[in-house]
């Protein structure tokens, strides 16, 4: 008897309550399986490491994927970092992602990564917060991108638990990249050291 092929899946997730890397945390990878860029919606169901629901947790992501508002480029991933409020919300070791809504956009698949790291004064990458200075934002591309930034504040790593996000600021503006280009922003001294990474997505552009 013949087997029957499985017909791929458009997209697939990866979540990943604790990273063994040193990484963030609280990880949501969504790759795109298919030609075409997209804005996904999502809805999450926090699950315990049991598998149990908890119903009383609220989940949202960083990027903003639970109001569509990420991009998914093309044979692309969009990594999201998930944030969990409410009792039960330390329990928390497993998520099941619905996809809600996808709308298809024009945006080009990418030829490599886009990247943001920590930058100290000198404009060198740092994972020291009170070294964080501004943010370090590379295009590696051949056309212009868009891309929405944002800090996290995280707790404290207790023991091997999760460490929770516990403060975001997203850039008010979104920053418009050229092709094969680099970029900084200059933090104000106000939020210097205090947070302890920087993430960032993609977004339809905002330049004609």
């Amino acid at each position: 008897m013949r087997r029957r092929q499985r017909t791929p899946q458009p997209f697939t997730v990866r979540y990943v309550p604790v990273a063994t890397d040193g990484s963030l945390d609280q990880t949501l990878t969504i790759t795109n399986n298919t030609e075409v860029s997209v804005q996904p919606t999502l809805r999450f169901t926090p699950r315990s490491m049991y598998g149990m629901e908890l119903p009383h947790v609220t989940t949202l992501g960083v990027n903003g994927s639970h109001l569509g508002r990420a991009l998914l480029p093309a044979g692309g991933t969009l990594r999201e970092v998930l944030r969990f409020d409410g009792q039960g919300s330390r329990q928390v070791r497993g998520v099941d992602v619905e996809l809600v809504s996808v709308e298809e956009t024009d945006h080009p698949a990418l030829e490599n990564d886009t990247r943001t790291v920590m930058i100290d004064l000198d404009q060198k990458a740092t994972d020291d917060p009170t070294d964080f200075w501004g943010i370090g934002m590379v295009n590696p591309n051949d056309f212009g991108v868009t891309m929405r930034v944002s800090l996290l504040q995280l707790e404290e790593r207790d023991r091997d638990n999760p460490r929770q996000v516990v403060d975001v600021v997203t850039l008010q503006q979104d920053v418009d990249m050229a092709s094969q280009s680099n970029h900084v922003v200059w933090l104000p001294e106000d939020v210097r050291g205090q947070f302890h990474e920087v993430v960032h997505c993609l977004v339809p552009p905002t330049f004609a």
